[in-house]
């Protein structure tokens, strides 16, 4: 990271946009993360939401800056609790296989 710009106020809360590399930087707001500018070849800046979702192509960095910080948040819609409990399950599962395969893994190592 080379810069951190000024934090400016939407919503309320205020976004801190980082400048990580020339022509690309980040946004948080209260430490979580909000989205990304990204500069073109051309000199065009291409705003990204949290999903990096592409929210626009604009002129200037903030004109993008300000389509990122006002673009929809995106966030999930909320699972039933049936679907939240087979993907725990699915999870539990994978794990349980991967460990298997890995204990097999190294009890046929040859001995050296």
């Amino acid at each position: 990271m080379t810069s951190v710009l000024p934090p400016r106020t939407i919503g309320g809360a205020r976004v801190t946009w980082v400048r990580v590399e020339s022509g690309f930087h980040v946004a948080s707001r209260a430490g979580e993360y909000v989205g990304y500018t990204e500069r073109t070849g051309d000199g065009h800046f291409v705003g990204f939401d949290g999903r990096s979702t592409p929210v626009g192509r604009y002129t200037t960095l903030a004109d993008a800056q300000r389509a990122v910080e006002t673009a929809p948040s995106g966030s999930p819609t909320a699972l039933s609790p049936r679907a939240e409990a087979g993907f725990h399950l699915a999870a539990a599962v994978t794990g349980v296989i991967a460990i298997g395969t890995f204990a097999t893994a190294v009890l046929t190592l040859p001995v050296v």
